[in-house]
């Protein structure tokens, strides 16, 4: 082997290290606790979508929405704790991120088409914060949009009717590409939400 190939053998092991190590920092880049406090979902994730009308009647994706941080919460207007709380939680992150919430949008995606119609939906989410959606839709359209983002629920029987709905309480923050990226929790503070929302409206 002459002092050529040497040297060329060498750049290419250091190029390669290079490589390894840069790709190392980018996934501790993505991952790295210090800069998300919510879970942290892994690059690549599954994406998810949902095919639904807002409280005005117009029919709206994710699509809609390309461009924005949007925060996902499934519930519903009768819900006696768990969607009053986050919901709570959520405008006055919004309140807390300032110019930074003109890129967020807050959607509540409801679990009870039957009882949350439109104006009483539009009603209760505006009350939260007045730049709040709500989203609903036939049963078929809310279970596959709750399927998709792994959203499970339940009606709790009463007779012949029901009194609640038993449902998971994630809240969904997705990047202005439409891309799931963090998962908060009923424990999740609202500077929490705030700092994580804001890192990702840059």
């Amino acid at each position: 082997m002459t002092a050529t190939d040497k040297r060329n053998k060498a750049l290419l092991l250091v190029l390669g290290v290079a490589g390894l190590i840069a790709g190392a920092l980018l996934g501790l880049h993505w991952l790295r606790p210090s800069e998300f406090r919510l879970d942290v979902l892994p690059p690549g994730a599954a994406s998810s979508d949902f095919h639904l009308v807002d409280f005005d009647g117009h029919p709206r994706s994710l699509a809609d929405y390309r461009g924005q941080v949007v925060v996902i919460f499934f519930g519903y207007v009768h819900c006696p704790d768990a969607c009053p709380a986050e919901l709570f939680k959520l405008a006055q992150a919004m309140k807390r991120l300032g110019p930074a919430s003109a890129h967020v949008q807050v959607l509540l995606i409801t679990l009870d088409p039957q009882r949350d119609t439109l104006p009483i939906l539009k009603s209760y989410v505006t009350d939260f914060d007045p730049r709040f959606v709500g989203l609903s839709g036939t049963e078929a359209q809310i279970d596959e949009a709750a399927a998709s983002f792994y959203v499970a629920h339940a009606k709790v029987e009463l007779a012949n009717d029901y009194a609640a709905i038993d449902h998971s309480t994630a809240t969904y923050v997705l990047d202005a590409l439409g891309q799931r990226r963090l998962i908060g929790s009923m424990s999740t503070s609202i500077d929490d939400f705030a700092h994580d929302i804001e890192i990702l409206t840059h």
